[in-house]
């Protein structure tokens, strides 16, 4: 069941009509309170796109991935960065942002950067947090500057 709704949120993630937006909206509700793997978590993290125009549809997604292992989830965005930084980086800096503000989260995002620090994913973040350390608000410039020191 969980792989069929997958797949209608993968079809319906364009957007391009309004039955999209509500099969959308309703199939991550229906996906709500499931666990996901690290390769379910990467086709909802391909789902993210900057040039949607139902952005609030988009934040029902960002939750129920939120919702999900941290460990997981924390991987899976890491590895999915390299695309992300194309099509979504605004989504991208989002999450990262959010894992930022977050003592518990800050902290697996640290691990698995040292974790997977040769990887292609792991460059793009740290380059994202990097950037962050010098264009963003005091609080992630500050949170920033504390992961960038943790992975020296």
């Amino acid at each position: 069941m969980k792989d069929q709704l997958l797949e209608e949120l993968l079809r319906a993630s364009r957007m391009l009509t309004s039955e999209d937006v509500a099969v959308f909206d309703r199939t991550v509700q229906a996906l709500s309170g499931l666990e996901f793997s690290s390769r379910e978590l990467g086709v909802l993290f391909s789902m993210f796109a900057d040039d949607t125009p139902h952005e609030e549809v988009m934040w029902g997604l960002l939750h129920l991935v939120e919702d999900s292992d941290g460990d997981r989830m924390v991987s899976a965005l890491v590895q999915s960065a390299p695309y992300m930084r194309t099509v979504a980086p605004e989504w991208l800096e989002t999450f990262i942002c959010r894992l930022l503000n977050s003592d518990p989260y800050r902290d697996r995002l640290i691990a698995c950067l040292k974790n997977e620090a040769s990887t292609k994913g792991a460059a793009e973040v740290v380059s994202l947090i990097e950037a962050l350390k010098d264009d963003a608000s005091d609080s992630i410039r500050a949170r920033a500057s504390v992961v960038a020191s943790a992975l020296m």
